[in-house]
């Protein structure tokens, strides 16, 4: 058999799996975190489109993330409630591009943020004020 007949089939069904991860449904994976600033519970189970995230900014995992919409829940360790984001968090292809990290900050009002880095996660400032109000009102 010709070798060129061979690698045609191989090389075209590459080049369609390339684009696939190209196009809007693109999955980067990406380091992932969370961070929290309610103290009157800790969520666990933190999930972005059903994968779950690293926890506490201490906690990392590897997950998929892909541009769009996300749908972000977590539970709550006293209840076991579910929260998800009350936000629509958006995730556009330049939040992604060259960055290494995914941050989910969910704050108390159960509204989500993400941020992307290239360096490992830190809360927000807007998070860490909500966190200290919080606590000196208790």
């Amino acid at each position: 058999m010709n070798i060129k007949k061979l690698l045609l089939p191989i090389s075209l069904l590459f080049s369609t799996t390339g684009c696939v991860g190209i196009g809007p449904n693109a999955t980067y994976y990406m380091g992932t975190t969370s961070f929290h600033y309610d103290p009157s519970y800790s969520p666990y189970m933190v999930k972005l489109n059903g994968s779950e995230i690293g926890g506490g900014g201490g906690g990392m995992n590897t997950s998929p993330v892909k541009i769009g919409l996300q749908e972000i829940t977590w539970k709550d360790s006293k209840t076991g409630e579910i929260h998800s984001a009350k936000n629509q968090v958006i995730i556009t292809k330049e939040q992604l591009k060259g960055q290494k990290y995914l941050a989910a900050h969910l704050y108390p009002d159960d509204t989500v943020e993400v941020m992307t880095s290239n360096n490992w996660p830190n809360p927000t400032e807007k998070g860490t004020k909500w966190l200290n109000q919080l606590k000196n009102n208790r």
